[in-house]
């Protein structure tokens, strides 16, 4: 009898540890997009080299090569793009100008499976800004794509794709008077909530259970 007892309250523990294993297998899918990034790189020969100072206060100059790569790593190098750094096959047609410079760049949105959830990584795209002479890396991307910088400066989003993406304003509005896009509820979320529902509908007979059977021991 003391075993038959100590089984069934032993039942809701181990429910409760279910329902714990379950919210936390569910719900690390999310924070997937956390471990991508838009690296910064640029040419080192004819291979990419991450770079060791922000394009806010690198200065590239006439000739180099810049590359942008939206991946996931588990380091902090990330991952270089895939075309391989030619100022000649990008630039080669740019004539250069008095008091400019020109600088090849290099824009991999990646892959499928590094997307934020819900988007889809655009055909990689090469460009030849042609800036000032003392322009720097931002400035440089920012002649030949969109991006978008988070509360830290770094660049999380280049022609709204990234971790903050966020579509262009219309030019026949003001920025006041565009309303902010709706939350939307994530299957996992959903799945989650279900879940827990059930299991928690199931731990509550469990105990019981345990009632019923402590009463009648």
């Amino acid at each position: 009898m003391l075993t038959a007892r100590f089984r069934v309250i032993a039942a809701p523990g181990s429910i409760l540890a279910l329902v714990l294993w379950v919210v936390w297998a569910l719900a690390a899918p999310a924070s997937a997009d956390a471990t991508a990034f838009w690296g910064y790189w640029q040419a080192d020969g004819s291979k990419w080299a991450f770079a060791q100072t922000g394009p806010a206060s690198t200065h590239p100059k006439d000739g180099t090569v810049e590359g942008w790569r939206f991946a996931k790593s588990s380091g902090e190098s990330g991952t270089p793009p895939r075309d391989a750094p030619d100022f000649a096959k990008i630039c080669g047609s740019t004539p250069k100008q008095a008091g400019a410079k020109r600088v090849a760049v290099v824009i991999d949105y990646g892959e499928a499976a590094d997307a934020p959830a819900g988007a889809t990584p655009p055909a990689a795209k090469t460009s030849c800004a042609s800036v000032p002479q003392n322009a720097t890396g931002s400035d440089v991307l920012a002649k030949v794509a969109r991006p978008q910088s988070d509360k830290s400066g770094l660049v999380c989003a280049i022609d709204a794709f990234g971790t903050c993406a966020a579509a262009a304003p219309s030019s026949s509005s003001s920025p006041s008077a565009t309303a902010a896009p709706a939350k939307k509820k994530s299957a996992g979320s959903t799945a989650v909530s279900i879940i827990i529902g059930v299991l928690l509908v199931l731990a509550a007979g469990g105990s019981m259970m345990a009632v019923r059977r402590r009463a009648k021991l």
